[in-house]
């Protein structure tokens, strides 16, 4: 009797100590994720109508949240958005992930541009299956197809077929309607105008691979104040590329810039590319490590020597972007020197075409 009796009590502190450790573990987990920056998540892909979010921000830090059903139509993808800004007056840069990325994986990147006066917003967009270059390879049509689509729900398509509602004119608008309500104080709303009319004088639009891409596209198809391609456009394979690229854009070369790795493995695709837009200049793009141009020079395309951990499309802008010895990323000050291209403070717009 007296064995039984201490064979239970040596049971029952057993799963007291395996509870504990199991409690513990869990913590430490939460505050791994914590110390990398991304939060953990609950998953509200099936929430009502009305967007939700935490609530933190979005003013001095990032406030996450996911939009709900657009007219009825629940999207897909709809992961986390990241909003933030410091200044009421800050122009916005608005930034598109890779294919099958979130805007999570790009922290580091956006709170530089949050420190350096803008208006933030990551946005989740139909970026899932196919990459758009394995999609278009070398048909010359089939890319403004596809990231028109994208872009305003138009011209559906075999490539593409994304509705109005889950477009990203459409994501955008209810995500600035969102961001007004939680913060009327913070000048988000002067970026949609009316019912219909974006603001793209006051946008910099910008985005990695498939995002950077439609980024360009945009920079095409309207006036914007900055475009900012990181690892893209991937939109030439040999003598053939994308078929807008062909025609001048509604936004000059001046206010578009371009980076990429040397060891990309989709380097010659990107490069192609931006030879067509003209961003290569006469002597070809401006070779660094991960150190800005100096002084008074303007290149419009960059190509990078990171020799980091990981593919090296990912990491010139990607949260595992190496990092310097005070647990800086090595490429924050070429972001900066992007990022400063253009006017960060109210009346310091870009020309806009009436477009």
């Amino acid at each position: 009797m007296k064995h039984r009796l201490l064979l239970v009590l040596a049971a029952i502190m057993l799963v007291a100590i395996g509870g504990g450790a199991l409690v513990a573990a869990n913590l430490l987990g939460a505050q791994r994720i914590e110390d990398e920056g991304r939060a953990p998540t609950i998953d509200r892909s099936h929430a009502d109508e009305a967007p939700s979010g935490d609530e933190r921000g979005p003013e001095g830090e990032f406030h996450r949240f996911r939009l709900g059903t657009v007219n009825g139509e629940r999207l897909t993808p709809n992961r986390d958005d990241f909003a933030a800004r410091t200044s009421v007056d800050g122009p916005l840069l608005l930034f598109l992930p890779a294919t099958r990325s979130r805007p999570a994986e790009y922290q580091r990147f956006l709170g530089q541009a949050l420190a350096d006066g803008y208006h933030v917003l990551g946005l989740d967009y139909w970026n899932l299956g196919r990459t758009l270059s394995g999609t278009c390879e070398a048909d010359a049509r089939c890319y403004g197809m596809v990231q028109r689509n994208r872009f305003d729900g138009t011209r559906p398509s075999e490539f593409s077929s994304v509705t109005p509602a889950g477009s990203i004119v459409s994501r955008f608008r209810d995500a600035v309607a969102y961001l007004d309500d939680h913060d009327p104080d913070g000048g988000w709303g002067r970026f949609v105008q009316g019912d219909d009319d974006v603001a793209w004088q006051d946008i910099v639009v910008a985005g990695h691979s498939q995002g950077g891409g439609e980024a360009a596209y945009i920079a095409h198809i309207r006036s914007v104040r900055g475009a900012l391609m990181f690892s893209s456009p991937v939109e030439s394979r040999g003598p053939s590329h994308a078929a807008w690229m062909d025609r001048p854009g509604k936004t000059p070369v001046a206010r578009m810039y371009a980076v990429d790795d040397v060891r990309d493995a989709f380097g010659p695709r990107i490069t192609g590319s931006w030879k067509v837009l003209g961003l290569d200049g006469v002597d070809g793009p401006f070779r660094t490590d991960t150190a800005p141009p100096l002084a008074g020079a303007d290149p419009h395309a960059i190509l990078t020597d990171v020799r980091g951990r990981g593919k090296a499309h990912s990491l010139i802008i990607k949260d595992s972007t190496p990092l310097g010895p005070e647990g800086e990323p090595r490429m924050s000050a070429l972001w900066q020197w992007m990022l400063h291209r253009f006017p960060t403070t109210a009346g310091g717009a870009a020309p806009s075409d009436g477009s």
